[in-house]
């Protein structure tokens, strides 16, 4: 929220009512966050699964677009990238991040919980 449109990306007018009488009106600007609203709840146990099947098979991406690797390969080419393998972690991540922060949130959750349950049972279950 801000008093003026150009501290925000992405300015929505905001009409803030205020007084004992709600009587003093003040334009601000707000920006919208949007997320996925169907991965408002995160299945906890399906992203499990997820993570144990990226451990166990083939952990390679695979667009299979001719034009995202001429894209990707570019961006290598002029050195923003060191490999298209960088490139597409490096954006898929920030992706992630922009458009599903509860997923990411959700992930960070399991993936702490499942290590710690190795090094648990490294050390005999002995908590």
């Amino acid at each position: 929220m801000a008093e003026s449109e150009s501290e925000l990306d992405d300015p929505e007018p905001l009409t803030v009512v205020r007084g004992p009488h709600e009587n003093i009106k003040e334009e601000w600007y707000i920006d919208i966050l949007e997320t996925n609203p169907e991965l408002d709840e995160i299945d906890e146990e399906v992203l499990h699964d997820c993570i144990e099947y990226s451990r166990t098979e083939s952990n390679v991406i695979n667009a299979r677009s001719e034009d995202a690797r001429a894209m990707l390969q570019y961006l290598v080419t002029v050195g923003e990238f060191d490999s298209v393998s960088d490139a597409v972690r490096t954006i898929v991540n920030s992706y992630m991040q922009d458009a599903y922060p509860e997923l990411l949130d959700a992930y960070l959750d399991v993936k702490a919980e499942r290590i710690r349950d190795e090094i648990s049972s490294s050390f005999g279950d002995n908590r």
